[in-house]
C-alpha cells in the first residue's frame, strides 16, 4: 500500500491521475466511483483527453454503485452523474460504460445480470471513496468480505451524508443502493483510494495503521490487496 498525503483534494487529484496513466492503456478497464471526491480526478481526465494525450475510444468502464428506486435521467442517479461528470466530455463508447440497473423492476435479475457482466471482465485499476463508517462502495459495516453485487440497505450517517446532494433534506435519498461487492472490488488489479476531509480522518487510520481488518470497517480488507493507491488531503491525514 502506498500512502500520499497531499495540501488539497485537487493536488491528490492530479497526482492520482497520473497514477491511473501509469497503470492503464487504451484498451484498458476502469472500475469508476461517484460522489464528491472523484470530481477534480475526473477534470484531470478530461483535461488530458481535450488536450489530446488520450483517448477512451476503447476503454470500458463498470461503476460501482447506483441508487435504488430513481431514474437514469434524475439529476442525483449515478448514471447522470457519471454522463455530466465525464462521460459526456471525452470519447468513450457509452456503450463500454456500465452503471448497476437498479431503477429496474426486477432487482434480482438487475444484480444476477451485473454480477455477470463482472464476473467477466478484468478491472485494470478501480477508484474508490470511502466513507465516514469505512464503506467502500456502499458495503456498509457489517457487509461480509465475500459479499458479491447486491442492494443494500444504506446507513444513518450515509444517508446524512448524502443529503448534501439532495438539498440537505433526509427524506429525499434514497434508503438503498445497488453495489459492487467486496470480493468484486478485490478482484480489479489495482485499486486507488481518495480520500478527503476530516470525516474520513478515522476511516483512513483504520486503513493504513490499523492492524485489525474486519467487516465492521469495510476498507480494512484493503490491507490484503497487492496494490492499492491511498491519496489524501492534509484534513483526512490521520498523522
Amino acid at each position: 500500500m502506498k500512502y500520499l498525503i497531499f495540501d488539497t483534494k485537487k493536488e491528490a487529484s492530479v497526482e492520482s491521475y497520473k497514477i491511473l496513466k501509469s497503470l492503464i492503456d487504451k484498451n484498458s478497464t476502469l472500475g469508476l466511483a461517484t460522489g464528491s471526491t472523484p470530481t477534480d480526478l475526473y477534470a484531470e481526465m478530461i483535461a488530458d483527453y481535450k488536450a489530446g494525450n488520450f483517448s477512451y475510444k476503447n476503454i470500458k468502464s463498470y461503476n460501482l454503485d447506483e441508487y435504488v428506486g430513481i431514474s437514469y435521467d434524475h439529476p442525483e442517479s449515478y448514471h447522470k452523474f457519471m454522463d455530466t461528470n465525464l462521460f459526456d466530455h471525452i470519447d468513450i463508447n457509452k456503450e463500454n460504460t456500465h452503471v448497476p440497473d437498479a431503477s429496474a423492476a426486477d432487482l434480482k435479475l438487475a444484480v444476477k445480470t451485473y454480477q455477470e457482466e463482472l464476473n467477466n471482465t478484468q478491472i485494470d485499476v478501480q477508484i474508490l471513496g470511502i466513507g465516514g463508517n469505512g464503506h467502500i462502495g456502499f458495503n456498509e459495516p457489517g457487509t461480509p468480505f465475500d459479499a458479491g453485487v447486491h442492494v443494500v440497505d444504506l446507513k444513518e450517517e450515509t444517508i446524512k451524508a448524502n443529503s448534501r446532494f439532495f438539498d440537505g433534506d433526509i427524506n429525499l435519498v434514497p434508503k438503498q443502493a445497488m453495489t459492487m461487492g467486496i470480493k468484486d472490488i478485490m478482484r480489479a488489479k489495482h485499486i486507488i483510494l481518495l480520500a478527503f476531509g476530516k470525516e474520513k480522518r478515522e476511516a483512513i487510520r483504520s486503513l493504513v495503521e490499523g492492524e485489525e481488518i474486519t467487516e465492521n470497517i469495510p476498507c480494512t480488507i484493503l490491507k490484503n490487496h497487492p496494490s492499492v493507491y491511498v491519496l489524501v488531503d492534509k484534513e483526512a491525514d490521520f498523522k
